[in-house]
């Protein structure tokens, strides 16, 4: 009678930790979905996969507007989460739905990543060390894209920025023929129509290196990943939300190939 009762206790016991544990997981999830800490800069690479790389940057003073996050943080992580959940779909890349990474460019682990987004560059302010960082990786052969921007103003601070990487460097006004936009979709129109800024005329920029090879495209008066975030809410119209993925998927296929 003792030894059941022993018996019953211990896997009382086991249980009420297993509750404990399990508690412990729904908690963390909860409170913690979004932590932006050293371990979202660290330890997500898996060798063989295709990640999307977000880079982290320094902030001019008046993106203290943004109290809910920082700039480069928009977006994040569910657009990064479904474009890559998209890519596995209609590719044959390796790419899982938690494939998502925030780079810094305060080291180097940026190259091992050779596509990288970022965006709301309107507010960026690169020190020194962002600037030739991010030189060194577009000269290695790294593509970056860029995205939610709009209005001279931002643009201005944003070329600002990229003279800080090459200072006699430029950027050009991409056309439907360029092969970014035909590398996998054939896409049809760069009508693309900004999610909540209809007035705003888009436009697609590239940088080029001195050979011709385009490091850098730029969504101008746009925000493509805006579609990707929402694109499962059903808030978002369904024809834009897949025009949305072929150029972010066109975007990855080009970096990779060229």
């Amino acid at each position: 009678m003792k030894s059941n009762h022993h018996s019953a206790l211990c896997a009382s016991h086991a249980a009420f930790r297993k509750l404990c544990l399990a508690v412990s997981v729904v908690l963390l999830v909860v409170f913690f979905p979004h932590q932006r800490g050293k371990a979202d800069l660290q330890n997500k690479f898996h060798v063989g996969e295709f990640h999307f790389a977000r880079i982290v940057f320094h902030t001019l003073d008046d993106s203290r507007n943004f109290q809910d996050m920082p700039p480069w943080a928009h977006d994040y992580p569910r657009a990064d989460r479904h474009l890559l959940k998209i890519l596995a779909e209609v590719t044959h890349l390796r790419s899982s739905g938690e494939g998502y990474q925030l780079v810094t460019l305060e080291d180097d682990q940026i190259f091992k990543y050779p596509w990288a987004y970022v965006c709301e560059v309107g507010y960026m302010n690169l020190t020194d060390k962002e600037a030739a960082t991010l030189r060194a990786y577009l000269d290695r052969g790294g593509f970056v894209v860029v995205d939610d921007f709009r209005g001279a103003q931002e643009w201005n601070n944003f070329t600002t920025q990229m003279r800080k990487v090459y200072p006699d460097r430029g950027f050009e006004q991409l056309q439907l023929n360029h092969p970014i936009f035909q590398c996998f979709y054939n896409i049809k129109t760069l009508e693309m129509v900004p999610p909540y800024a209809q007035y705003l005329e888009p436009a697609f920029y590239g940088m080029s290196d001195e050979k011709g090879r385009l490091q850098m495209i730029v969504n101008f008066n746009n925000d493509i990943g805006e579609y990707w975030e929402w694109s499962d809410e059903g808030w978002m119209p369904i024809s834009l939300s897949n025009e949305a993925y072929k150029y972010g998927v066109n975007y990855v296929i080009y970096a990779l190939t060229h």
